[in-house]
């Protein structure tokens, strides 16, 4: 049996997920955490899911180990910034203006811009490795 190099993928979809507050509080505005990147990846959409409707609106920065930690001037989401608006989850593919690619060893921090009754929201970046 032999597998032809046009049908096999030998990156599959990964995600790059994390969980912001704790289920019982209305999550807080700033930094609510981070995650360092396992391996280089490229970013092909962008997910949240609540555990309740809402509102919410959260900024991703990126930066080097060497440049850790990052700041606001590091946001890879331009002016399309992952947001729930009145519902209870959204999807973005288009990801427009963003920096798309991810290194290993980056670090996210998730900031959250605004929010409005969620208690719980995982953001979840969709990718694929490079």
């Amino acid at each position: 049996m032999s597998i032809q190099n046009d049908k096999f993928d030998p990156s599959p979809p990964a995600d790059l997920a994390y969980m912001i507050g704790d289920g019982e509080n209305t999550i807080s505005t700033g930094i609510n955490g981070w995650l360092p990147v396992p391996f280089s990846c490229t970013i092909v959409g962008v997910e949240l899911t609540a555990n309740e409707s809402g509102s919410i609106v959260i900024d991703i920065w990126k930066d080097s180990y060497a440049n850790y930690p990052p700041t606001d001037d590091d946001s890879i989401t331009a002016s399309a910034v992952p947001t729930i608006s009145s519902a209870i989850k959204s999807q973005d593919t288009t990801l427009t203006g963003w920096t798309k690619s991810l290194t290993k060893g980056d670090y996210l921090y998730f900031n959250v811009d605004s929010v409005t009754t969620i208690k719980g929201c995982l953001i979840s970046l969709k990718v694929e490795k490079t």
